[in-house]
């Protein structure tokens, strides 16, 4: 099998190194999948000057994206693209399990409970990782006339935000307190989400995501022992 084409979000100041929650969920996917893959890294400048060349579909340019060069097909959006390798490459580890269902429901609750927080909280980092003062301040001007508000403003105070994280995380807790993943033995699409989720914070900020995130606020291990779990696949 030819390599997959995987684009990927570069932040200049970390390198090659996988930050995004978008694009981490095609890399979890590739990676739990087991299927070859190339990564291309492209700054948020090259999304739009790159991606509607290879996407060709008139759609708003986003990563990740992904040419399978077996298929010669382009998939673009993380779901979209897990969904597409869950058909198309049938032998390989599901990522739904049977109950796509189940798992787009976990993803509904992190989408619209906690991901929010976690950005606020690596906001600025972002900032100032996403290249020269020219990136940074396009990166600025396109996030303040979507917020409507400044970054500073948008990213508020980040104690706020690490309450709302652990009250979200409390019932994740629990359920990996009794299984290994979030929707029983085996590793799928519901995991992948909150992980990517929280890779973002990681990358960022370590010390912050270990200190005050990973364990909840009576010290229980749950989460960070299912993270070390995922972290095999990131």
């Amino acid at each position: 099998m030819k390599p997959i084409q995987f684009y990927d979000l570069l932040l200049p100041a970390l390198g090659e190194k996988a930050w995004s929650p978008n694009t981490y969920k095609t890399r979890f996917t590739l990676n739990i999948k087991k299927l070859p893959y190339e990564t291309t890294w492209v700054t948020f400048k090259e999304i739009y000057t790159l991606i509607p060349d290879i996407t060709k579909t008139g759609n708003p340019p986003t990563v990740p994206i992904i040419v399978d060069t077996e298929k010669e097909k382009a998939i673009q959006d993380s779901l979209k693209i897990a969904q597409y390798l869950e058909v198309t490459y049938p032998e390989s580890p599901s990522l739904f399990h049977g109950d796509e269902e189940l798992h787009r429901s976990f993803q509904a609750t992190f989408d619209t409970r906690l991901v929010l927080h976690l950005i606020c909280i690596i906001v600025l980092k972002v900032v100032k990782a996403c290249g020269d003062e020219a990136a940074q301040a396009r990166f600025r001007e396109v996030r303040e006339a979507k917020y409507g508000k400044t970054v500073e403003q948008f990213a508020g105070d980040p104690e706020d935000h690490i309450k709302q994280i652990h009250e979200v995380l409390k019932d994740t807790r629990k359920i990996l307190a009794e299984k290994p993943y979030l929707t029983g033995s085996k590793v799928g699409w519901a995991d992948i989400t909150l992980a990517s989720q929280l890779r973002t914070v990681d990358a960022l900020d370590h010390e912050l995501f270990d200190s005050r995130i990973l364990d909840d606020t009576n010290g229980g291990k749950s989460l960070r022992e299912w993270y070390e779990r995922m972290s095999v696949y990131a």
